[in-house]
This record gives C-alpha cells, structure tokens and sequence, in this order.
C-alpha cells in the first residue's frame, strides 16, 4: 500500500527518544504537514512515497534539540566579562551592557544567535529576553524566532521598581524604572498583541532574588490568565538565598510555596543553591528547571543537584544561557552536563550521555510544554539531522555517546522545525544569512565602543 507524506527522511540512524529509546540503524522518518507520520526501519518505511527524499547515510536522525533558558541578545557581548562571579559579572558588565544596547543592536545580536542555534539544530528557544524590554522591542524579538522558523518562546524579563536588593548589590537602576503597575500593562500588551503558532510571549520577573515580590506575583498570576508559563532566574549564586532571607525573612522557594506560586507552569534558571526543603518543594510541586552547565561553570556558580532534583519530581531541561555560556550549541551543553556533575560528585555513575541527551530533547520538551523530543508518530515533526563522517565522529559505535562527547553543532547538515527544513547545508532558509552575520559584526562592534566596556588583555 503506497502513502505519502511531505518530506522522507531515510537511511540514516535514527535515534527516536520514543518510550523503548529504540535506536534504528538504517531508519525512516517520514513527515506529513507538521506532524511525524511514520518512523521505522527503511524497509518497512518502503510504501513511503515524499514530495522530498532527504537521504541520511553516514548521518544520525534526532529529534530536534530544545534550549530551555537563553538571552539572545547578550550575544553582543560574546567573550567579554571574563573572570568574575555572578553578581559582579551583572554589575560591571552585563547590566551595563544591558542599559545602553539599542533594540537594533539587540535585534542584531538576536538574529545572529537564534541562526546559531538554528544551524546547531536546536528547534526551540526560550528566550529570556530583558533588553531592550519595551513592548515593541520584545514583540520583535518574538518576530525573529517566528521568522526564522524557530519554535519557542520570548520569557520577556521585567525588573520593576529599584527594590533595596537592587540597590544594595549595586544593580543598575536605569533597568528599575518602572512601576509595578507599568510593567503589568507592558506585559499584558505583549500578550495581546502577539499571535504566532510556534512562538509564545510569557511573562518573566527577571530574579525574584531582587524583583519586587508584587511583580513577582502580578506575573504569575497574568501566566495563569492567559495559560502560559512563566520563568525566572533563582538561586544561581551561592550568595542568592541568604540574600534574600536577610530581605524577607525566608529562603525564595519557601516563599513562592506558601504564595501559591509553584506549580507546572514554573520555571526556573539555576535552581543551584536549593536546601533539601527547597529541592522537596521544587520537585513535589513539578516545577521545571533549566539547568545551564556551561554559564555556571564559566561564572563559577556551583553545580545543581541534579539527581535529587529528579528523584523530588522537577522536569529538568537545559539552556545555553547567553553571554555566560558563550555557544549556542546543545551538544557542547550535553557535553558539560555530563563532566560538571561528575567532577561535582567525584562520581563517574552520577550521569552518563543518554541522561544528557533526554534532558536536550524529551526533558526540554517536558518543560517547555510543547509536544515534540521524541520521533514519535503524532508528535510536532522538529528534527535535526547530524553527520557521522568527520574523523572526530569515526567510528561511531554508540550514536547517543558520540552525539554528546564528539559531536558539535558544526556537525548538523540539516534542521527542521513543524515539517519545514528552516537550515540545510549551511544556509538558513528563510532569512538573509549573511546579511544576519555582517549586521552583528557592525552593530555589536558600535554597541561594545560606544558604552567603553573594557576588553581586558589577552594574556595575564
């Protein structure tokens, strides 16, 4: 019997992430409208007949990868704020960055890292993007991603009034301009105003550490009217609960618990100096978390309790986190999933590679709500295809082992997002890619001379 789909993806491994986390060795997938269709060995797929035959050999078929916590726009800043912790790191370098960048820096710089992305065979974005925030700006943003042909979501970060916390850590007051109730009516415009089938807008109070708690509150409960998630940033430094018991008298998971804040609908970056009552909290609640090896080791955060996280019951997923985490590639995050929580427990056991590349693919999907991470019949058809053929790749004997120590995102050949090919063979399909790379090169050149952020030397 002869079916037809859109595009046939055949002859490659294919890595399905279905409930078995069957592997095939010379498999098809094949995708009608936006949807996978079917996914089997090619010899069972040979009925099959596409509009397009993209043929895989020497190729691994994977679902796409989902980044669960980025700023798109910090991509200005790329290699720049080396050798300092967190609070300092936003002190004397991203906050001032983050007050004087214009929105068609920003958007340069948003365009340049989702087409990094992209092109790393990521297929969904959260975005937490705080700057430039005003409405038009954060609706842009969200335009990029949809224009692209990206899936995801702008967390559109908010800082409200200059709260003490702010103010005692030296944050900059030009991002704490607005009142509670201004930041609810931006926030609530965004929501009405934006309508795409694969990008969503949610609110974001950028650290309840040193938000307003009313803001806090106002966003979450805007979340729950319009039935979306929210995300925000919490106990990343070592410093962050104790910081905040001295404010409130309560460490911040304590906190949002008894104010009813926790729940599926929240997510949160870090999550890193949780207390075993915080990480109960967490997990009992199903909160999401975006867990972001590479920025909390260049910063040195400290390492999240992943395993306990787990065990409590959080949907954990990973994020490239911005200028901190430097690539906007999945496969190097897997890599440093994996070492941080070994050298962390000094236990080679306390994860391994297939752990990583579920948290990349069903666990981000888990988080982000969206029905994709699996090629799965039925499920929303995000995919990347990644070849074998370097010498860094051969042999390849476990493909989920090698996707995660040797592979990169120099390595995807292809990525598709709700059945449209949006990159392939280097070149994005829907945008200017080149004139995306020359705008960045020129608007975050300008961006870096004109605030005078100091580029220490190159060698001490």
């Amino acid at each position: 019997m002869v079916q037809t789909c859109d595009v046939l993806l055949t002859g490659g491994v294919v890595v399905t992430m279905d409930d078995d986390r069957r592997i095939i060795e010379n498999g098809a997938v094949a995708v009608q409208g936006n949807r996978i269709a079917a996914v089997g060995p090619v010899r069972d797929m040979a009925g099959w007949k596409a509009q397009r035959v993209v043929l895989c050999e020497g190729h691994v078929v994977i679902p796409g990868l989902i980044d669960t916590h980025n700023h798109l726009f910090q991509v200005a800043g790329r290699g720049l704020g080396d050798g300092m912790a967190l609070w300092e790191w936003l002190e004397k370098f991203m906050l001032p960055l983050a007050g004087g960048i214009t929105p068609g820096e920003a958007l340069a710089a948003v365009r340049v890292a989702a087409l990094e992305s992209l092109s790393s065979g990521t297929t969904t974005i959260i975005d937490n993007h705080y700057a430039p925030n005003d409405v038009q700006t954060s609706l842009q943003v969200a335009g990029v991603l949809h224009d692209m042909g990206l899936r995801g979501a702008i967390a559109r970060g908010v800082f409200g009034p200059f709260t003490n916390v702010a103010r005692d850590n030296h944050l900059n007051p030009m991002l704490f301009r607005n009142t509670v109730a201004q930041e609810l009516d931006n926030m609530r415009a965004c929501l009405n105003e934006w309508r795409s089938d694969r990008v969503a807008i949610w609110p974001s109070p950028v650290n309840v550490i040193y938000n307003d708690q009313d803001l806090v509150h106002g966003l979450v409960e805007m979340a729950r009217e319009f039935g979306v998630p929210w995300q925000t940033h919490c106990s990343e430094a070592q410093s962050d609960p104790e910081i905040y018991q001295e404010a409130y008298g309560l460490r911040p998971f304590v906190w949002m618990q008894q104010q009813g804040l926790l729940g599926r609908d929240a997510t949160f970056a870090h999550a890193i100096w949780l207390d075993d009552q915080e990480v109960e909290i967490t997990g009992s609640a199903a909160c999401g978390i975006a867990h972001n090896p590479m920025s909390n080791e260049y910063l040195a955060s400290g390492a999240m309790r992943l395993r306990d996280l787990r065990s409590a019951g959080a949907s954990i997923g990973m994020g490239a986190d911005g200028a901190a985490g430097h690539l906007m590639d999945m496969f190097q995050i897997m890599r440093q999933m994996v070492y941080v929580q070994r050298l962390h427990t000094l236990n080679p056991e306390s994860t391994r590679a297939a752990e990583a590349f579920e948290l990349a693919t069903r666990g981000g999907a888990e988080m982000a709500g969206i029905d994709a991470g699996c090629l799965v019949p039925g499920k929303l058809a995000d995919i990347a295809v990644v070849s074998l053929q370097g010498a860094h790749m051969t042999p390849c004997v476990d493909p989920v082992a090698s996707l995660v120590y040797c592979a990169s995102g120099r390595d995807v050949s292809l990525t598709m997002v709700d059945g449209r090919i949006a990159y392939e063979q280097g070149q994005a399909q829907f945008v200017d890619h080149e004139k995306i790379m020359s705008d960045a090169r020129q608007y975050c050149k300008d961006l870096i001379q004109r605030l005078n952020i100091n580029v220490p030397g190159r060698f001490v």
